[in-house]
């Protein structure tokens, strides 16, 4: 039981930084440094995601 809400709240911390990243990665647009970081950070999200829904299957 306590893995399964580990897992939701994995799942929901990744969404959060989703939301989050992807309003930086918008509002950084002009700036390359920052509009490379937020790609960045919106793969290892992406990953994270992935990931942690793949091990709550297993």
């Amino acid at each position: 039981m306590a893995s399964k809400t580990l897992g939701y709240l994995g799942i929901l911390m990744g969404l959060i930084i989703l939301v989050l990243d992807i309003y930086w990665t918008y509002a950084a647009r002009a700036i390359s440094t920052f509009l490379a970081v937020g790609v960045i950070i919106l793969i290892a999200d992406l990953i994270w995601l992935f990931v942690d829904a793949k091990l709550m299957k297993g």
